[in-house]
């Protein structure tokens, strides 16, 4: 398993378990095993999805043009979202940066966020220093995978991942979530951690590097994933364990549940995500955060066929991980990089 593998695992994983997820998001009453298949055959992506294709996006035009002169890449990432803003909301406010804005299939509003749309409507940037509202919600923590994907070292990748999820989310517990994640998916595509050694580590370097929020937040985040982790070794079914970590709306349950079903299905890619989206609550969340982190463990070549051939844009998903899992040169890609990652264009749009 090489390097490209783990990267568009990542991605098409999350996308996985986000269109698993979506399609009984707002349900009750779910059970074990419900949904283990595409309704019609089709899976259809939400606003996870979108987010995290608008997060890579940003990610390698800042990379394309050179680190933009020292901007970062919490600034890039936040005026992608400004380009899906304008996918939602069917208006080009902004001077795009990101190709995937032309894409029809990513200008239909999918379940949005609400406190996404409304923190980058505002005009204002929200930072950890300058929180933007109080909102914990899972939409800080669904899109920020290609973030950890992308750094050079595993502090980078889970302090750029805690800012980007600030932009539009400014509680503690909405971000620290997004730090821990994203340096996990860092230390199992870099380091070839397992699941255990990559959260491990990532909460160690949080405690020791980050750990701005004070000791009391984390501490609650730690024990809810403790939690998470006992859960998976007790001889409960899924459905009962992941109800007692909660229901996914908040980045702490999302990033939990999560972790449940990686534990209890560390092996197979189907399982975990098949487990991490049968639950009442935000199954297309909890499915593409596992999916994610699934994918980037195992690799894309773990993910069964069907889930992939049955994917609502399979190929752009893929492209955009391939992309990203590339060395950007102006000089060795030449014209067709250039216009979707300078212009913001496909070369023959």
């Amino acid at each position: 398993m090489n390097r490209k593998d783990k990267m568009i695992g990542c991605l098409m994983g999350g996308a996985i378990g986000d269109a698993l997820g979506y399609q009984i998001e707002f349900e009750r009453g779910i059970k074990d095993r419900e949904v283990t298949h595409y309704s019609n055959d089709f899976g259809i992506i939400s606003d996870d999805t979108q987010m995290t294709l608008f997060t890579a996006n940003g990610l390698i035009w800042r990379e394309t043009r050179g680190h933009l002169k020292g901007i970062s890449p919490t600034d890039t990432v936040y005026e992608a979202y400004l380009d899906w803003l304008d996918t939602q909301n069917h208006t080009n406010n902004h001077d795009k940066i990101s190709w995937i804005k032309k894409i029809k299939e990513l200008n239909v509003p999918r379940a949005p966020g609400m406190t996404c749309k409304s923190a980058l409507a505002s005009g204002r940037k929200g930072t950890i220093n300058e929180p933007i509202n109080n909102s914990k919600g899972c939409g800080g923590i669904m899109r920020v995978a290609p973030i950890g994907l992308y750094m050079n070292n595993s502090e980078d990748a889970g302090r750029f991942a805690a800012e980007a999820s600030a932009i539009t989310h400014g509680h503690p517990l909405g971000n620290i979530p997004s730090y821990v994640f994203a340096t996990m998916i860092y230390f199992i595509l870099n380091d070839d951690l397992d699941i255990e050694d990559s959260l491990q580590k990532a909460l160690y370097q949080y405690k020791d590097k980050f750990n701005v929020y004070g000791k009391e937040y984390y501490d609650y985040f730690v024990e809810l994933v403790e939690k998470a982790i006992q859960l998976s070794k007790e001889n409960k079914s899924d459905i009962d364990a992941i109800s007692e970590l909660g229901e996914g709306w908040v980045a702490d349950e999302t990033f939990a549940i999560a972790i449940y079903s990686c534990f209890k299905y560390k092996n197979s890619f189907e399982d975990a995500v098949i487990c991490s989206v049968n639950h009442d609550g935000d199954s297309d969340s909890t499915g593409a955060v596992t999916g994610n982190i699934m994918g980037v463990y195992l690799g894309y070549d773990s993910i069964p066929d069907y889930y992939i051939d049955h994917l609502e844009l399979k190929n752009v998903v893929y492209e955009i991980a391939n992309d990203l899992a590339t060395e950007p040169s102006v000089n060795e890609y030449g014209d067709y990089w250039v216009n979707k990652y300078v212009y913001g264009k496909r070369k023959d749009d």
